[in-house]
């Protein structure tokens, strides 16, 4: 990332100068949480059987793990009271598994916390610390967020903060030697301990509103709390390091001998960069672009460039360097070097499932090919040299138009659905 990412894309130039600083600086805090979702699509081509192919390892704000958990519940409900009677005689309870992800998600939450917690069990607090969940201004997922908030408190008897970066600007200080993080609250009197940061937000340039916002960012990362993820994570979930951890050799390092059912699951990735395999990849995306997608470093959904849209793309970026280079910018590192370029997965067809898009008139649509995109949780407690706690549990099922590129349910294209094993 140093050598081509950085230099191209603003946003994650200022997350790694963050991660430089704490690192130059020395870390307050060693131990970091990730809660993560690992998404996959079934791949089918003329030549091999059904396959499972990874899209994306999520490292920040993975949602909908109380949602999808609840949409489990309601289907096991329905079928339960006789809602699907006769529909299909593959219809009964154990061909709906239960879904955990919210108590798979809660539970990392809770080691973390009480991680931090053990570390201070010598000091006396006047209140107990708090779990601080860093959300969008006007968040549209909040009820996929308050759910989590709600099994901490009731299951666990934790408290639970909400609070944008915007309002941490202010409201959010680091005290002593240790650097400990401290907010204040309107509900006491004076500053409350936060054991662990949980980031919904901070995954895009939009989350940050002015160097204010990323100095807050920074002062997070300087803090004993535990982060979720710190910022070295956030980075590792990037689409450049899982086009790095595809190559040959490298995902063989860190895994061992398992690296070969891992890598069975990849796709096809490029970098884009001057390398000769960069170069080569540029020649095939604009040769057969109705194979590849080009993916930014981004979370959030609709941020990918499609098929036919790639050449057009690389025109626009190949006129944006040259306006540069006339400015007298440094163009050593092309815009499109920002991205990296994946093979496309092809999904099964003729499933006989359908889908029906609400709506009046024109806007409600019938889909008749659909396909459906497999999310697994996990969480990791790490600790400085080995790992604390590690958890799996729970599925993310989302169903969509097959001819739809994007999958984001929170921007439309898709819903949130259950698994009917067969």
């Amino acid at each position: 990332m140093e050598d081509s990412v950085i230099k191209v894309d603003d946003f994650q130039r200022r997350l790694f100068d963050i991660w430089h600083t704490v690192q130059e600086e020395g870390a307050s805090q060693p131990v970091h949480l990730g809660l993560f979702r690992s998404d996959y699509l079934m791949h089918a081509d003329d030549h091999s059987e059904l396959e499972l192919r990874q899209v994306e390892f999520n490292t920040i704000a993975a949602s909908f793990g109380a949602l999808c958990t609840f949409a489990s519940n309601m289907h096991r409900h329905l079928l339960r009271n006789h809602a699907y009677s006769n529909a299909d005689p593959c219809l009964h309870m154990d061909n709906l598994p239960k879904n955990e992800a919210i108590y798979t998600l809660v539970s990392g939450l809770v080691d973390a916390h009480k991680y931090y917690v053990s570390e201070g069990t010598n000091e006396s607090r006047r209140t107990p610390p708090v779990i601080l969940f860093v959300v969008q201004p006007k968040e549209r997922n909040a009820f996929d967020q308050r759910a989590l908030e709600h099994v901490i408190e009731e299951k666990h008897d934790i408290s639970v903060m909400r609070m944008s970066l915007d309002d941490l600007q202010t409201k959010a200080t680091v005290h002593g030697a240790n650097c400990k993080l401290f907010v204040q609250s309107p509900l006491h009197s004076t500053p409350v301990e936060v054991s662990v940061v949980y980031f919904r937000s901070g995954y895009g340039p939009d989350d940050y509103t002015s160097n204010a916002a990323w100095d807050t960012r920074l002062l997070l990362e300087r803090s004993h709390a535990i982060k979720c993820p710190n910022v070295a994570l956030q980075l590792a979930g990037s689409k450049k390091v899982q086009q790095v951890l595809s190559e040959p050799s490298i995902l063989e390092k860190y895994i061992g001998s398992d690296a070969h059912e891992i890598r069975s699951t990849f796709s096809q990735l490029w970098p884009l960069d001057d390398s000769q395999i960069g170069r080569e990849a540029l020649a095939i995306a604009r040769s057969t672009p109705e194979k590849f997608v080009m993916k930014p470093q981004r979370e959030g959904g609709s941020h990918n460039i499609y098929k036919h849209d790639i050449v057009p793309a690389l025109d626009a970026m190949k006129k944006r360097d040259e306006e540069r280079q006339a400015r007298g910018e440094d163009v050593s590192v092309k815009e499109h070097e920002g991205y990296i370029l994946m093979s496309l997965i092809d999904t099964p067809k003729d499933r006989g499932a359908m889908m029906l898009r609400a709506g009046c008139g024109e806007e409600a649509q019938l889909v008749p090919q659909t396909v459906s995109e497999l999310g697994i949780y996990g969480t990791i407690l790490f600790g400085a040299k080995e790992l604390e706690e590690q958890r799996s549990g729970g599925y993310l099922l989302r169903t969509k138009s097959r001819e739809s590129n994007e999958g984001g349910v929170a921007v439309g294209f898709s819903v949130i659905d259950t698994p009917l094993l067969v």
